[in-house]
């Protein structure tokens, strides 16, 4: 199965005179840990072989995401995307989609294991209005910085700095 979609990702590529390959797999689990490292090192062997570029998006290093093996990934492929967002998602608790302190670990977690030339880092350019239902639930939706600034104005909000996050934060 890895040999196939290996096979179709190179092709598509050079059909269609892609530069690189991106890799996107989230929420992998411990135990499938090990085959998704050997799937990159034999998409990394073809990757180099075409002259393709292969990059593989991270999450923030949490001892929950090291099965992800950030030092394999920095050995075989030509970047690591850190997805420095969803500090706070839907159904976490309130906060913020991707504080400095969080973005800076994600960048200092990572170049523990990795080589400072081949880090990405994936910033937002989303933020999620949270809501509190009268029983209390909260709830959010993700939007575009756009969409945020409308509802401010709608609303005739003003954003504040927010010293702990480094952002601007509003509350209505």
């Amino acid at each position: 199965a890895r040999n196939k979609i290996e096979n179709q990702l190179i092709a598509a590529a050079i059909e269609y005179s892609f530069d690189g390959i991106n890799v996107d797999f989230e929420n992998i689990s411990e135990d499938a840990a090990d085959g998704y490292i050997q799937f990159m090192r034999e998409l990394s062997v073809m990757c180099r072989k075409n002259g393709i570029v292969l990059s593989v998006d991270v999450p923030v290093p949490m001892d929950f995401t090291a099965h992800y093996n950030r030092k394999a990934l920095g050995e075989v492929c030509d970047y690591l995307m850190i997805m420095g967002y969803d500090e706070h998602y839907v159904g976490s608790e309130a906060g913020s989609v991707a504080s400095l302190s969080y973005e800076r670990n994600g960048i200092t977690g990572t170049l523990e294991s990795v080589s400072k030339d081949k880090i990405i880092s994936g910033i937002p350019f989303y933020t999620r209005l949270w809501k509190t239902n009268a029983s209390g639930e909260v709830s959010s939706q993700a939007i575009g910085m756009d969409h945020a600034d409308e509802i401010l104005s709608q609303y005739k909000v003003t954003a504040a700095w927010s010293e702990e996050t480094s952002q601007d934060y509003a509350e209505f």
